[in-house]
Parts: C-alpha cells; structure tokens; sequence
C-alpha cells in the first residue's frame, strides 16, 4: 500500500538575533502596538520598519496561498532554457543539412571543373573530328552530361547564376536546352545560316513583284511563305535591294526646280505661335533664290485684312517681285491681297493641293522659326514682334553657307541685280502660256489655279529664272 507524501510543516524556531524583532511586529500586527511604538522600540524608522513587516506579511500571505490541483509547474527559468535548447537543436540540424549539401555541391563541382582542367589553354580539347559529335563539341561539353550536372546542382540549392558559371554556359542556355529535352528535340543544333542555293531569276522577280506592288510595305517572313523554296534571310536580301532600285527610280523620276536670280520669286507663308497669353501667327516672307527673310510679322488674326497689310507692308520696304508663291489658304487669294497684289504687278502663284512640299524652301526656313521660339519659351504677345525681328536680323545677317559660297543671305541679296523685266509683258506671257495649255487639255482635267502655276513657270523658265534638273535628290 502506497504512503501519501507528507505536507505537515513544523513549527519554525526564531534565531535569537530576531526574536525581539518578531515579537515587536507580531505586536504590531495584532494591534497590542502602533506602528510608530513598534519602530521606537526597534530604533528604526518608520518607513524602513513598514518595508520589514510588509515583507514579513508577503511571506505569510505566500504560505496561506492555497496550491493549485495537479503537478506542481516547472520554474519559468527551466522552461526558457527548454525552449531555447529547442531552437538550437533546429538550427544544428538546418546547418548540418547544408553542410551536407555543400559537401555534394562541390563534388560535382570538382568533377565539372577537373573536366575543365583538362582542356587546352584555349579551353578546346586536343581531339580530332572523329571524337567530335554531330554538333562539333566534345564529349567533354556534352549538353546532357551538362543538364545532368545542373540538376544535381540545383537540388544541392545552389542558385542558376552560379550554376551556369561552375558549367561554363550561359543561364540562357541552360533553360534552352531544358526547354528541348522536355520537347524531345536535339539539344544542340548547328549554328549560323544553312547552306541554300542562291535564288533563281524567276524568283528573285516574283519576289521583287510582289514587293513593288505592297511599296514595300511586307515583310521578309511574309515573302518566304509567298514564293516556295525562300528563306527569310534570302527574301530580306532581295527586299531590300528592290527597296533600293525603287528609291533610285524615285530621284530620276523626280524633277529639282532651282530659282536662279534673287528677287524674282518671294515666297509668303503663316506659322501659329503660342505665347503668354494667346495665340498668335506670324507671317513670313523670304526670298526663293536664296535663304533671306524679308520681313516677318505677327498677325493677331490670319485673315485677308491682315495679310493684306502685312504683304503691303513688305513690298513696299523690299520691292515687289514678278511672282509671290504661297499656299491655296482663302485669304491669300481674297480680293483685298490680289489687289494689293496687282497694283505692285505681282503674280500669285499656288502649287498643288495637299503637296507641302512644293514650298518645301519656306517650310524648311519655319522649322528654324520654330526652334528658335522654342527656345525662347513663352513670350507675351506685345514682345513677340521684338523677338521675330532680333530672329530676322541675326538669320539673315550671322548664318554663312556653304551653298552661298560661305557668305550670308544678307550679302548675297545686296548684290542681286535690278529687276528690269516689263512686267505687263510677262503678265501676257503667262496668259498666252495659260490660254495654250488649256486649249491641249480636256476643260474637266485640270484647273483654272493648276493651269496658271503652269503657265507662270513656262514664262520663268523661258526668261532664265526658273531651272529645271532632272533627277532630285530630295
């Protein structure tokens, strides 16, 4: 029969060096005394007496307190050092499973690097081409031995930059040549183009058929699914060589218009112009002979009174030339500006509608316009006009070109020769020119505005003003 532990607790002796101290605070205690009696009789002060029996008190409160039901709970210090044995037990067995990978890590590492070692200082084995597989490469360099050596690395949790550096091959690769032994194909395949018989004449012409018809505009893939037997490389080669036989055939065809004398033919075109505080345009007038700027002035509105006075303004500070080329806008050609235009004996003309590049001179010069602007950010609109004729000046003036025989626009208009023609004699010069192209032409063919442009440069060309070079090259 099991005994039952004992829990009885004798009675505790008092040491004589505390006996008076324990009968002064069971006194104290029991209420025979105060507080202040029991720390006289002790010699001690009274807060330093209180902190004695408080503590007395928790001790004997701690001996009251029942114990819980069950075993007795383990110390709290046990339990962390427990806990914390725990977690470095954990973290051995993670560092050892490294270690252990490691150890693998660099066996294969050795292997593939012993493979390396062998090789020749060029990195090439010393074999001939009968040891040499299909691919060219050595046994050595197998793709499979490879991905095989990858595999063990990368369970090793080795990551695939350093993989692909221990194997001597690029991340790209290795993930190709994965890609290809899931599909079942050949690992390594040979490099650069295969070796085709250069195309036929037959199809090197359809090929550049089909080409002029698209404009180019179809693709090298396209045309080696369109003509059998084409690869992609030999359809690009054709294509472009066809692109460039179209773009020679293009300049001859086209045709250089030059204006030989300074002062004959002045060009007169608008460009918008955001300032400060609202949009304004600027009109400018320059000659067609050579890159001088005659005036430039700012409109608040691109209507005919304004144009009216602006181009009034500028043939009366210039001169007026034979002919004054601008653009198809109606307020070029309002009653007002063809006028002003016939009272200075000048002849408007206009070139074809949706064709900026017939006044590609003055379409040029606005870009320079624009750029300079630009830079200028935005002004308010009563300094605009400062700023354009500062642009004028300094254009017209700093700026030497090769093409004027390094001089400036300036120089080259002060030395242009006087304008002596009768210009009432070139006005019917240009209607007799007009009247003889109309009678050629069906009345429904051309336009009244067409036949006129025609007319003008028949009579320019008759007197030397105007050359025409076959083959542009612009």
């Amino acid at each position: 029969m099991a005994t039952k532990s004992k829990t009885y607790t004798p009675m505790p002796e008092v040491p004589p060096e505390l006996r008076e101290r324990y009968a002064v605070i069971l006194q104290v205690i029991s209420g025979q005394i105060e507080v202040s009696e029991g720390a006289r009789r002790l010699k001690m002060s009274r807060n330093h007496f209180q902190s004695i029996m408080h503590k007395a008190l928790e001790g004997m409160i701690g001996g009251l307190t029942p114990r819980q039901a069950g075993r007795p709970c383990r110390p709290a210090e046990q339990v962390n050092l427990e806990k914390d044995n725990e977690r470095l037990r954990r973290e051995n067995d993670k560092l050892r499973f490294r270690v252990d990978n490691f150890d693998r890590l660099l066996g294969v590492a050795a292997e593939v690097l012993n493979r390396r070692m062998q090789a020749t200082p060029t990195g090439r084995k010393k074999q001939d081409s009968k040891s040499q597989g299909p691919s060219g490469g050595s046994d050595e360099d197998d793709p499979a031995g490879l991905l095989r050596a990858d595999e063990q690395m990368r369970d090793s949790g080795l990551c695939a930059t350093l993989r692909a550096a221990l194997l001597g091959v690029g991340v790209s690769t290795l993930r190709r040549w994965r890609s290809r032994e899931k599909e079942g194909v050949a690992l390594r395949k040979s490099r650069g183009p295969r070796h085709r018989s250069h195309p036929t004449t037959e199809t090197v012409e359809q090929v550049s058929s089909i080409v002029r018809q698209l404009r180019g505009l179809v693709g090298a893939e396209s045309l080696s699914h369109s003509v059998d037997g084409l690869s992609r490389r030999q359809a690009a080669a054709i294509k472009l060589a066809t692109l460039a036989d179209m773009e020679r055939e293009r300049l001859q065809a086209a045709t250089r218009v030059d204006i030989t004398t300074p002062g004959v033919v002045r060009g007169m075109d608008a460009m918008h112009v955001s300032t400060a505080d609202r949009w304004r345009w600027i009109l400018v007038f320059a000659d067609a002979a050579v890159p001088f700027r005659t005036s430039i002035l700012v409109l608040e509105r691109y209507d005919e009174h304004e144009v009216a006075a602006a181009l009034e303004r500028d043939l009366g500070l210039n001169g007026a030339p034979l002919v004054l080329r601008c653009d198809r806008w109606r307020a070029h050609r309002s009653p007002e500006v063809l006028g002003v235009a016939r009272r200075h004996g000048v002849l408007l003309l206009s070139g074809p509608a949706h064709h900026p590049c017939f006044y590609g001179q003055l379409e040029r010069q606005n870009r320079e316009h624009r750029a300079w602007l630009d830079a200028l950010g935005r002004v308010p609109s009563p300094d605009l006009q400062a700023q354009t004729d500062v642009m004028t000046g300094v254009l017209n003036t700093l700026w030497k070109r090769r093409t004027l025989g390094w001089s400036t626009a300036e120089q080259v208009w002060n030395q242009r020769p006087e304008l002596e023609d009768d210009r009432c004699a070139f006005a019917q010069e240009v209607e007799q020119h007009m009247a003889s192209i109309e009678s050629k032409s069906a009345p429904t063919t051309m336009a009244p505005i067409d036949a006129e442009r025609f007319a003008i440069e028949a009579a320019l060309r008759q007197r030397g003003y105007l050359r025409q070079e076959a083959g542009g090259w612009c």
